[in-house]
This record gives structure tokens, sequence and C-alpha cells, in this order.
């Protein structure tokens, strides 16, 4: 690709900008299309191969013409946290820890309403780090 001399005139910039988002945006809806077309062709015989092996999620791959098709059937695992609990204290201390990782968070909001003595106190325990910049660009509105 080849790259892209831009000067800081705002309105350039703008229009730049808007016409690759366009682009993009057709593009992303191109593409999805696309891997739609590639799902309906392979799942079935992926989900096929999976369970001849005995699994329900994983990557299975297969030949087909020209080209190697890999699918992968990727899992999320949701637990209930009561059950697990439960199960968690009924364990000695190190196997559970072993097995367990436990995360504690306070939400922003939460946190930002918090009377001023709490808020203190919580302050103790929170870093607040840098996720990212964007800039975001728009035309003023005349009149």
């Amino acid at each position: 690709m080849n790259a892209i001399t831009l000067n800081n005139d705002l309105t350039a910039l703008f229009n730049k900008r808007e016409d690759l988002k366009s682009k993009i945006d057709d593009l992303q809806k191109e593409l999805k299309i696309v891997n739609n077309s590639l799902k309906d062709q392979f799942e079935e015989t992926a989900k096929m191969q999976l369970a001849q092996d005995g699994k329900d999620f994983g990557q299975t791959t297969m030949n087909n013409g020209d080209f190697k098709v890999t699918v992968d059937f990727r899992k999320k695992v949701l637990w209930d946290e009561t059950i697990l609990l439960r199960v968690l204290n009924s364990l000695d201390e190190d196997t559970a820890r072993h097995l367990a990782t436990v995360k504690y968070t306070v939400a922003e909001a939460k946190f930002q309403n918090a009377t001023p003595d709490l808020k203190a106190a919580l302050s103790e325990a929170r870093t607040v780090e840098l996720q990212g910049v964007s800039v975001d660009l728009k035309r003023r509105e005349e009149g």
C-alpha cells in the first residue's frame, strides 16, 4: 500500500477520514458475507469431524481441492458462582487457591458515587492506567 502524505489541513484530514471509514464499513460488510459463506460450507462437516473425536469444541482441519480449511469452534466457559463458591469452600485452602483465581473489582460508576471516606479508602487499592488515546473530528454546525 502506498504511504499517504497528509498535511495539517483539517478539511483534507476530515474528508480523507470519512472516505476511509466508509470504505472500511463497506469492506467489513463484504468480509462478513464471505465469512458467512465459508461457515455455511464447512460448519456441519467440521462439527461431524469433532464429534467423531468426542468433542463439541476445538479446531479441525479438512482438505478441499487446493485448500486446507481449518474451522475453530471456540468455547466460553461460565461458572455458577454460588455453586463454585460452595465447592471451593469445601476444599482445603491450598487446593482452592490452586484451582481458582479470584479477582475483586469495583465498578467505576460506584467508585465515583461513593462517599468521600469510602472513596479515599478504596483509592489506596485503585490504579488507573492509560488505555489509549482517540481523536474525533466533526464538522461544526454553521449558523
